[in-house]
């Protein structure tokens, strides 16, 4: 079983979401503005930082 300190633990070792992801973020956002987002020219882009979040933990 988790104890309470497990579960700090484990919290504190989650990165930020600020702090990964940033190429991704980057060509996202870029893309975004210049293209906009119901142009659909972003949704690959979109799909790998939704991706990349998912693989820290973070629900997009």
């Amino acid at each position: 079983m988790s104890t309470p300190s497990d579960k700090k633990q484990k919290l504190e070792e989650k990165p930020k979401p600020c702090c990964v992801c940033k190429p991704e973020k980057e060509d996202r956002d870029t893309c975004l503005l210049f293209n906009g987002q119901e142009s659909g020219k972003c949704d690959d882009m979109i799909a790998k930082y939704k991706k990349c979040m998912q693989g820290y933990g973070f629900s997009v």
